[in-house]
């Protein structure tokens, strides 16, 4: 711990690089380490961030004798309204902007792509740090990381495209191989007709078979007539001879 003391607002960077919890940030006055209250608020809300204490011989400041910490709490504050007030004017000039057609948002960083590509690839690989990769691109972290969800998202939305056309393409093929199969199902069926038919009799050779099969049942039918007529008339030649030798 020890007591730093600050001539102007060069130092005062300076000494913010190294400040530890304990030291003591000492100016003559609040000028020499912000030109505004706006610039005063920030630095006193720094050097509390890092546990240190402020004193101000000029304006009789001195955080050591504040146990409660009530200068660094009302700078918080204070600095807090301030940003807030600073981001309100700035939305409400981004509005009127858009009405009038001027606003056309801040101009986005140019990165060479293939360059952020392999340092991007190399961070994500755990072969450098994230610091390595910002200084290698010269991006801030909020930039930087922004620029990897982008291209992270980037890679989703390639992905779930070329699943989307895998996904069609798969549909088509399923579906040219169901019309082709049914195709092929009607051809087989149509070729078991056809056999079907051609191996059935035509109907010439029914009506020729059926005259033959008549006509065979004819036939058959005189030789029985005549073969019962000539057993009558054996009968009757016998029974006449017959009576013919009895009566000689």
């Amino acid at each position: 711990m020890g007591t730093l003391h600050i001539s102007d607002r060069k130092d005062l960077q300076a000494a913010l690089e190294t400040l530890r919890a304990g030291d003591c940030v000492e100016v003559e006055s609040f000028a020499a380490v912000a030109a505004n209250a706006k610039g005063l608020l920030a630095a006193a809300v720094k050097i509390a961030e890092h546990g240190a204490d402020f004193v101000s011989l000029c304006e009789g400041i001195d955080t050591r004798n504040d146990p409660n910490g009530v200068f660094f709490s009302l700078c918080r504050a204070l600095n807090a309204l301030d940003r807030a007030s600073d981001r309100e004017k700035q939305l409400d000039g981004i509005e009127r902007a858009k009405e009038d057609g001027k606003y056309r948002g801040r101009k986005p960083i140019e990165v060479d792509g293939e360059l952020f590509e392999s340092v991007a690839a190399l961070w994500q690989d755990g072969q450098i740090s994230a610091r390595e990769a910002m200084a290698r691109l010269e991006l801030k972290p909020n930039t930087f990381y922004r620029r990897i969800k982008e291209r992270e998202e980037q890679k989703m939305k390639g992905i779930r495209q070329t699943e989307r056309a895998l996904r069609a393409e798969v549909k088509a093929a399923e579906k040219k191989s169901k019309k082709e199969l049914d195709d092929l199902k009607k051809q087989v069926r149509a070729e078991a007709r056809s056999v079907k038919k051609a191996a059935e009799p035509a109907p010439e050779l029914h009506h020729v078979e059926k005259e033959i099969r008549k006509g065979r049942e004819r036939a058959e039918a005189e030789h029985l007539d005549n073969y019962k007529q000539l057993k009558k008339d054996v009968e009757a030649e016998t029974k006449a001879l017959k009576k013919l030798l009895k009566e000689g």
